[in-house]
C-alpha cells in the first residue's frame, strides 16, 4: 500500500530493493550531495551489504544518452539531448520504476524506460522507442546509446566471447578482454555475422559510436569486475532490422572511471511503431567465466558453445 501513494507523486527517484540488490533510479535531475543533474536510470546499484555502489556516484549507469542518425544536419545539436529533455519517473510496483521522456528538443523519439528488479540479483531493462517523425531518412536508421558509468574498478576491461572481425585477426572463437587506450579508440564491438556498418556524414561527433572495434561478439552478453563483483550486460531478442553494439571507454566517467555502454541500432522502423529489445544487468559477487555463461544461458534460453581455448 506504500508504493500506492507513491504513485501519485511528482517524485525524482526511487529505492528499489531484493535479497541482494539496492538500487536507486533517478530521472535527470540533481539529488543528494553527489548526484549531477543530466543522468537518468541507476544511479546507485549496492550489492548484499556493501555501501560501494558500481557506478560512478555522480553519474549513473544505463543512462539514456544518446539519440543519432549519422546526418550532419544534426552535428550543432547537443549530442546530450536525452540527458537534458524532461524524463518523467513514476513508481510502476515494488520493485519497478518507469521513466518516459515524450521526445527531446530535435529528435522526434518517445522513449518508455522500466527498471525491474529480477530475482535476486538482476534488474531487467525494457526501453521502448516510438519516432514521431522521421528524422532519421538520410542514412535509415535510428541510434540511442545507453552508458554505464563504473566507479573505479581494478579492471577496467569488458570481457565477451568474439572473434576477429573478417580480415582483422583471427576467426577463431574466443574470449576477448579489451579496454581501448583511449576515448573513442576500438570502441565498439558489432555483431558476428553483421556486414554491416552504420554510415555517418564526416565529423559525425559521438566518437564512442564512430570508433569501429576489429572485434565482433558472438553472443550478446559481456562482463565486467569491479572490487570482486561481476556486472554483466545481457541481451536477447533483438528483432529483424536491428542491431546491439557493445561499447566501451576508458575514461568516461573520469579518470580510472570507464564507461561499459551499448548502443542500439534500427535499421527497419516505421513511424508510430515501437522499437526496442529487453536486457538485463547482473550484479554479484565474481564467479568466473563460466557462471556469466550461465547466466545468460538460463534468461535467454540459448546455449553457448565454450571456447576451446585460448583469448586476447
Amino acid at each position: 500500500m506504500v508504493h500506492q501513494a507513491a504513485q501519485a507523486e511528482d517524485i525524482s527517484q526511487a529505492r528499489i530493493e531484493s535479497a541482494s540488490l539496492r538500487a536507486v533510479v533517478a530521472d535527470n535531475a540533481a539529488y543528494g550531495k553527489d548526484h549531477r543533474r543530466g543522468y537518468s536510470g541507476l544511479s546507485e546499484l549496492y550489492h548484499g551489504s556493501s555501501k560501494r555502489s558500481i557506478f560512478v556516484p555522480a553519474y549513473a549507469g544505463l543512462n539514456y544518452e544518446h539519440i543519432f542518425s549519422g546526418d550532419s544536419a544534426s552535428y550543432g545539436w547537443n549530442i546530450f539531448e536525452p540527458r537534458v529533455a524532461t524524463i518523467k519517473l513514476r513508481r510502476v510496483g515494488e520493485k519497478k520504476v518507469e521513466l518516459s521522456q515524450e521526445r527531446t528538443a530535435n529528435w522526434p523519439l518517445r522513449g518508455r524506460l522500466s527498471y525491474e528488479l529480477a530475482g535476486e540479483d538482476a534488474v531487467e531493462m525494457r526501453a521502448s522507442f516510438r519516432p514521431l517523425e522521421d528524422a532519421w531518412k538520410k542514412h535509415g536508421y535510428i541510434g540511442v546509446f545507453f552508458a554505464s558509468y563504473i566507479h573505479a574498478p581494478e579492471n577496467m576491461a569488458i570481457h565477451f566471447i568474439g572473434r576477429s572481425r573478417p580480415g582483422k585477426g583471427k576467426a577463431a572463437p574466443r574470449w576477448i578482454s579489451h579496454l581501448p587506450a583511449s576515448h573513442g579508440d576500438r570502441a565498439c564491438h558489432r555483431p558476428a555475422g553483421s556486414a554491416w556498418d552504420p554510415a555517418f556524414d564526416p565529423g559525425f561527433n559521438i566518437a564512442l559510436v564512430k570508433g569501429v572495434s576489429e572485434y565482433e561478439y558472438l553472443y550478446p552478453f559481456y562482463y565486467g569486475v569491479s572490487h570482486g563483483k561481476v556486472f554483466i550486460m545481457m541481451f536477447k531478442d533483438v528483432e529483424k532490422g536491428s542491431e546491439l553494439r557493445f561499447a566501451q571507454s576508458p575514461s568516461g566517467g573520469g579518470k580510472g572511471n570507464p564507461a561499459w555502454d551499448f548502443v542500439f541500432l534500427a535499421r527497419e522502423y516505421e513511424i508510430g511503431r515501437d522499437l526496442g529489445c529487453p536486457a538485463r544487468a547482473g550484479y554479484r559477487d565474481f564467479r568466473g567465466r563460466d557462471d556469466g555463461i550461465r547466466t545468460w544461458e538460463r534468461w535467454a534460453g540459448r546455449k553457448v558453445i565454450r571456447p576451446a581455448g585460448g583469448s586476447d
